[in-house]
């Protein structure tokens, strides 16, 4: 991804962490889970799309020449954030993403996992 025009983020935000949903699943807290689990394998279909809630979890890359962890989160695009820490050869990198608000997206929350582990709270865009 280091070719890529990704959007510029810092990784030192406050927002409140998203779930592992790797893990963690998607069912509880969220009402649009029954709806994920109903529609498995089908392409959504976007037009016309007055609303929107997004949950999802990601692979991202590392790039260690230039400190940035890059990822794509679906329908919104290409972002790359500095890592507020060192990336070990072999790390596995995952970023967690949630929409803010109720109908109308208000902004975009990540949280980015190392092994496992939280590294980093972001908001990627708005406000949450």
């Amino acid at each position: 991804m280091s070719d890529c025009n990704c959007n510029q983020n810092s990784a030192n935000d406050n927002s409140a962490q998203v779930p592992n949903f790797a893990e963690a699943g998607f069912a509880e807290g969220n009402s649009h889970a029954q709806a994920l689990q109903t529609n498995a394998g089908v392409a959504a279909q976007l037009e016309g799309v007055h609303a929107l809630k997004l949950s999802v979890c990601v692979g991202a890359s590392y790039n260690a020449s230039t400190n940035k962890i890059c990822f794509t989160i679906p329908i919104y695009g290409n972002y790359c954030v500095t890592s507020p820490v060192h990336i070990p050869v072999g790390g596995q990198i995952k970023v967690c993403a949630q929409t803010c608000g109720s109908f109308i997206p208000t902004g975009l929350k990540a949280t980015i996992y190392l092994n496992g582990s939280v590294i980093a709270n972001i908001t990627l865009f708005g406000a949450c």
